[in-house]
C-alpha cells in the first residue's frame, strides 16, 4: 500500500468513526486523536477546543500528553504555538518547536521533550472552534500530504466538536445551578433564623407599639417568608451576559414570556 492510500484510509476510517459515534463526543475525539497519532507514526496527538469564550483554547482530547492534564491546559489565542494556530486560521509546521518564540511550556502537559509540531485549525463557517495538533520527539518535517490530511480529518470534527462543546457547556450550567442552589438554601436558612428571631421580638414588643405599626411589621416578614419560598422552589434560570462572562438570572412566567 503506498502513502497515498495510506493517507486516503486513514480519512475514511475517521469518518467511520465520526458516523458510528455512540454520542460520547469526548470518546471519539480521543479515538480520533488515537488514530492519527498511529497513522502518522507521531508521539502525540490532541484536539483542542474553543471555550465559550471565544478567547482560550482548552486541551480536551490527547494521546501521548499526560491524561490528567486534559481540562487543564489551557491558553488564549496570543500564546503558545496552539494559539497562533488560531490566531492565524491556518496550519503551523514547525520542525523545532521548542525554538520557535511562541513556544509554550506547559509542565502538567509533559510535552517538553516533543519537537516537532504540526497543528491545523478545525473551522466551521468561518468561526474557529478547535485546533488538532500532532507531535513527535526527534525534529521532523511533516510533508504537505501529511497537512493536507490533518487538515481534512479537521474539517470532518465538527460536529463532534460541536457536540462535545455542547455536552460541556451543559455539565458547567448544571454545576452552576447547583452551586446557586446550595447558596439560595444557606441564604434561606440564616434569613429564616432571623425572621424567627424578629418573631419573637415581635411578640415581646406587642404592647408597646400601635396595631398599624405591629401590621406593617407582619406584612414586611410575611412578604419576606413568601419571596424566600418562591426563590427555594426555582427551577428555571438563564443565562445573561454580563461586564465579565456571563451570570445566571432566575425568571417567572412573566419575565420569560415578554420579549428582550
Amino acid at each position: 500500500m503506498d502513502h497515498e492510500t495510506s493517507l486516503l484510509g486513514t480519512l475514511e476510517e475517521i469518518s467511520r468513526l465520526v458516523v458510528s459515534s455512540t454520542g460520547n463526543a469526548a470518546e471519539t475525539l480521543k479515538n480520533i486523536a488515537r488514530l492519527l497519532q498511529q497513522r502518522f507514526t507521531s508521539d502525540v496527538c490532541s484536539v483542542y477546543l474553543m471555550e465559550a469564550d471565544r478567547r482560550h483554547l482548552v486541551l480536551s482530547a490527547t494521546v501521548g500528553l499526560e491524561p490528567s492534564s486534559v481540562g487543564r491546559v489551557r491558553m488564549r489565542l496570543d500564546e503558545g504555538l496552539v494559539g497562533l494556530v488560531g490566531q492565524e486560521l491556518r496550519p503551523v509546521v514547525i520542525a523545532d518547536a521548542t525554538s520557535h518564540p511562541r513556544f509554550k511550556y506547559f509542565p502538567e502537559a509533559g510535552e517538553s521533550r516533543y519537537l516537532s509540531f504540526l497543528g491545523v485549525p478545525i473551522i466551521d463557517r468561518g468561526l474557529l472552534i478547535g485546533v488538532v495538533v500532532v507531535q513527535t520527539t526527534d525534529a521532523r518535517r511533516f510533508s504537505a500530504a501529511e497537512v493536507l490530511v490533518v487538515s481534512t480529518a479537521a474539517s470532518q470534527l465538527t460536529p463532534l466538536v460541536s457536540d462535545a462543546r455542547m455536552a460541556w457547556e451543559q455539565h458547567l450550567q448544571q454545576e452552576r445551578l447547583r452551586v446557586v442552589h446550595l447558596t439560595i438554601r444557606t441564604v434561606q436558612d440564616i434569613v429564616n433564623n432571623c425572621l424567627n428571631q424578629m418573631q419573637l421580638v415581635r411578640f415581646e414588643a406587642e404592647e408597646h407599639l400601635a396595631p398599624a405599626t405591629l401590621a406593617a411589621f407582619d406584612e414586611a416578614v410575611h412578604g419576606t417568608a413568601a419571596k424566600l419560598t418562591a426563590l427555594g422552589n426555582l427551577e428555571r434560570f438563564v443565562e445573561r451576559p454580563m461586564a465579565i462572562g456571563s451570570g445566571l438570572h432566575w425568571e417567572d412566567e412573566a419575565t420569560a414570556a415578554s420579549p428582550v
